[in-house]
């Protein structure tokens, strides 16, 4: 028995299945990311970065002013527009969706975008946050709030019913191309008179330029260079306010198995 070949034939399954899965459960609202309480994350800095929508919200202006540098009619301004765009009421719930941190020469930055659940609306407060060193206090650098209604945010979910017909044909493709290259790399990977076995792995793995649709804006990108391993992919940053992005490629690889071991089998 080639316990080698079984255990990466399994890890491929897992590799496609698993990735699948993944997307279904995202998709479906089944899960829904949120780093608020991911282990070796400080603390504190998560509750700065989400201090200043907590304090428009409030009406403490005053506090989000002295961490934009001070007194300023322009973010005076800024935040009255942004506390006449805010449901009422207290949020339902609230989720940490994206975080990053940036440290170097130029200073720390820690950004991040949190998500605010209300009962007929979404609010999406990104957030950027700079200080020269760790030993000084976070100002804010970048504060932005958008708001939808949820009859609007039903528009930018994932809903192949109501995608277009080349997002469609891009979704049915980012399903199928990896079963159809995992078929393909199980068949190499078993056949006894492959040689060589490990060159035609590798062919039959990687798709080769890549087309991509975006659900959101209907969007579609071709990329001429570009390979996928298993020939497609699906990227969401989380954000109800963001759409799936799904891609596909070329199977050069698998096709040209398929042909080669079609002809290989065609008498003299």
């Amino acid at each position: 028995m080639p316990w080698g070949r079984v255990i990466l034939a399994l890890l491929a399954t897992l590799f496609v299945v698993g990735g699948m899965a993944s997307i279904v459960a995202l998709g479906s609202g089944a899960w829904r990311p949120d780093f608020s309480n991911t282990p070796g994350l400080n603390q504190q800095d998560l509750a700065t970065l989400a201090a200043p929508y907590d304090d428009i919200r409030l009406g403490r202006d005053g506090a989000v002013i002295a961490r934009l540098g001070g007194q300023s009619e322009r973010a005076q301004a800024e935040i009255d527009r942004i506390q006449t765009l805010l449901p009422s009421g207290e949020p339902l719930s609230s989720r940490l969706t994206t975080m990053r941190a940036q440290v170097g020469t130029s200073g720390n930055r820690l950004w991040g975008v949190r998500e605010y659940e209300y009962s007929e609306h979404v609010v999406r407060a990104e957030t950027t946050l700079y200080r020269d060193n760790a030993e000084q206090p976070w100002s804010i650098e970048r504060f932005n709030v958008n708001v939808l209604s949820r009859e609007a945010l039903a528009s930018r979910g994932l809903n192949f019913a109501a995608e277009p017909p080349s997002v469609q044909a891009v979704i049915v493709s980012a399903v199928v191309l990896p079963l159809f290259m995992l078929a393909t790399f199980l068949a190499a990977l078993f056949q006894t008179d492959l040689k060589p076995r490990w060159v035609w792995l590798l062919l039959v793995s990687f798709g080769f330029g890549t087309i991509s649709a975006n659900t959101a804006t209907d969007a579609l990108t071709f990329l001429p260079v570009s390979i996928q391993l298993f020939g497609a992919g699906a990227t969401w940053s989380g954000s109800v306010f963001d759409g799936w992005v799904f891609s596909a490629a070329i199977p050069f690889g698998a096709l040209f198995y398929w042909l080669a071991r079609m002809f290989s089998k065609r008498p003299a």
